[in-house]
């Protein structure tokens, strides 16, 4: 029995070793609609941001578990093998040259079958900027996808654009508005990026990715890119314009949406629209501190393309 329990004890240690030592797989590809990205190595532990469907991150290290990763805009976290597919050099290669969509709705699904009781079999969630490969197939108003973990699906053709023409869009503050208005009411969440729950940043960030930018993460962040913008006149301000407030020590600590004539969306509580005008009865009490126009700043620092990211597309 001794002897049982010692090598029992020496293969724990050296499974320990090896998921602490450096993996050939430096990348990974988010499959889950939501990945939940943690400060530590733990369930327990605080999600600092989440990540979408067919976001591609790189691998820094392994834990016993649970893998550290870098985001495309440089936030480093920790995230569960659940929630990512693993993938080799040549395989990121392949999927960045692979025919893929975004999804454009502000939520839905992707199903096991194409026809009308579709609805009662789906097969994954999905939100919006999410991304999933093509497979080519076209059946009956729907799409053939394969999710980065390998599952096939199927989604209705007008949910989806064809990334290679979605990263060449033009911004549209318009259209901008639209999805933000679609997420009225939505309750906030700590370290959300998506339609499912979002804090401030979160939220801007998600609906600045809609129309191809990625934006760094956290509202202080956010605040150091983009066109500086005289805000104490809010004539200067244009829709799409970033709004920042701060707190009591002066340190910006939330971001909003400028929508038109003083009123602003922002994720505080949940999403609702308020005034940055006194006067005005949506007025909350919050002082604007700052406004950055993003884009006049596009290829920025802090200001990238997804067209121009080399994680999502071959260079």
């Amino acid at each position: 029995m001794r002897r049982i329990v010692m090598s029992a004890t020496l293969l724990l240690s050296a499974i320990s070793a090896m998921c602490n030592t450096p993996i050939d797989t430096n990348w990974g590809i988010i499959s889950l609609c939501c990945a939940h990205l943690r400060a530590e190595e733990r369930h327990g532990s605080e999600m600092v941001t989440q990540a979408i469907m067919g976001t591609p991150v790189k691998i820094i290290e392994r834990g016993e578990e649970w893998y550290h990763i870098t985001t495309p805009e440089g936030y480093e976290a920790w995230v569960h093998p659940q929630s990512i597919a693993l993938k080799s050099d040549d395989e990121m290669q392949q999927w960045r040259k692979a025919p893929r969509y975004v999804y454009t709705q502000v939520q839905g699904y992707a199903y096991e079958k194409p026809h009308r009781n579709a609805l009662l079999m789906p097969m994954s969630d999905l939100v919006l900027g999410a991304i999933v490969e093509s497979t080519g197939k076209k059946i009956r108003g729907y799409v053939e996808i394969k999710t980065p973990d390998g599952r096939i699906g199927y989604v209705h053709s007008n949910e989806v654009a064809e990334l290679e023409k979605w990263v060449q869009q033009q911004p549209d503050m318009q259209r901008l508005e639209n999805e933000a208005r679609m997420m009225m009411g939505t309750t906030y969440l700590w370290g959300g990026l998506s339609p499912k729950g979002a804090d401030c940043s979160g939220y801007t960030k998600l609906l600045y990715f809609s129309q191809g930018i990625i934006l760094l993460r956290d509202a202080s962040q956010q605040a150091t890119t983009g066109e500086i913008i005289d805000h104490s006149n809010y004539r200067n301000l244009q829709r799409g314009d970033l709004l920042f407030f701060a707190n009591d020590k002066g340190r910006i600590n939330h971001v909003a949406i400028y929508l038109d004539e003083g009123l602003y969306i922002h994720s505080s509580g949940y999403v609702k629209v308020n005034s940055m005008l006194p006067d005005n009865a949506l007025y909350n009490g919050l002082e604007v501190v700052a406004a950055r126009r993003i884009t006049t700043a596009i290829g920025s620092q802090g200001i990238t393309p997804v067209a121009n990211h080399a994680w999502y597309l071959e260079k």
